[in-house]
């Protein structure tokens, strides 16, 4: 499915979109999770409203911040953490009223969502990555839900996604999905074309603000929200079935949703052969992970399955993965038929 011009262009821009990878049925797949997802946010332990979260931390008010059922996130500490930077603003539309809008995010639906393992282990994306990437063995890093719900005003703050992941090596991609039409004014996501070249790693910042987690050593990401103009910003109008593949040290952010329909994407990480395992300092912890691997070690693990190559062709991998249990999940998985 790749041709050598996406490779060329993979490698120059770090970046590339793909049309028509994944089928209606997969889109199905991840369509249904991610609306579960959304509708069990007042109970998720790992399921965030990123836009109330932005409002809270932005008043005076020192409350304790609402999460509803999530507990993944110190969120007084990100509080305190934004407003001790100088540097923190707002990222809002201006084109927006305040109003109720959702930056919902959550992660790891892999572990209990059957439809979604099917399309992360058995589609056409691991021999895909596998040649991008032309490593000889590809492992699953984890899953994340982005969705900009109709008239949000919440932007995601340019980042870089080497820092949040526990890797040493860029010998990484994240697969953007769109699971609606995206394009500029709904949130599609940019990225600064060139920028995996840099030869630079950057602190991960709290998405709702350009300040830098706290525990991270590396340095403060541009600013290039305010300073638009100084760098090669692209986007890619995508539908459902299409598929933006980015380096993990390319930069890139989303705006809000400026349109009354929804925005929702689901991303897949995945790893090739010269990636190592790396208690990263700063690095955001993982959800459900075993944690047996050392400093240095390969991949392996339960943690990370290996995608590609398949022991035979037919195999079915999401079948073969039994479902982990959660943190205050049901261990019984979603299926479509279920």
């Amino acid at each position: 499915m790749l041709t050598d011009q996406d490779k060329r262009d993979f490698v120059e821009d770090g970046v590339i979109c793909l049309r028509n990878v994944l089928s209606a049925d997969e889109i199905a797949k991840l369509s249904g999770s991610v609306d579960r997802q959304i509708g069990a946010l007042s109970t998720s332990p790992t399921g965030y409203d990123f836009e109330d979260i932005a409002r809270q931390i932005w008043t005076s008010s020192d409350r304790a911040v609402s999460t509803q059922g999530a507990t993944r996130f110190d969120m007084e500490r990100m509080r305190d953490t934004v407003r001790a930077d100088d540097r923190a603003r707002p990222l809002l539309e201006d084109e927006l009223q305040a109003g109720e809008g959702c930056f919902f995010y959550d992660v790891a639906a892999w572990k209990h969502d059957h439809g979604v393992r099917q399309v992360a282990f058995d589609s056409a994306l691991p021999a895909l990555v596998a040649d991008l990437l032309d490593t000889q063995y590809l492992n699953f890093w984890e899953d994340t839900t982005f969705v900009k719900g109709p008239r949000s005003r919440q932007k995601t703050a340019f980042h870089q996604d080497l820092a949040y992941f526990r890797i040493a090596g860029d010998h990484c991609v994240i697969v953007w999905i769109p699971l609606d039409p995206a394009c500029p004014e709904n949130g599609v996501v940019e990225y600064v074309r060139g920028s995996h070249k840099w030869n630079e790693v950057y602190a991960p910042n709290v998405f709702i603000s350009q300040t830098p987690i706290a525990a991270s050593p590396e340095q403060r990401c541009p600013d290039i929200e305010g300073q638009r103009e100084n760098y090669d910003i692209i986007s890619f109008d995508v539908e459902p079935g299409d598929v933006i593949i980015h380096h993990v040290l390319t930069i890139h952010g989303a705006g809000g949703n400026m349109t009354d329909q929804w925005r929702r994407a689901m991303s897949f990480r995945y790893c090739g052969d010269r990636v190592r395992y790396f208690d990263r300092p700063g690095a955001i912890p993982q959800v459900g992970v075993r944690g047996d691997l050392e400093n240095g070690d390969r991949l392996f693990s339960r943690d990370y399955p290996v995608v590609w190559p398949k022991p035979w062709p037919e195999v079915n991998l999401a079948e073969l993965y039994r479902a982990q249990a959660m943190p205050d999940r049901t261990t019984t998985e979603s299926r479509p038929d279920a």
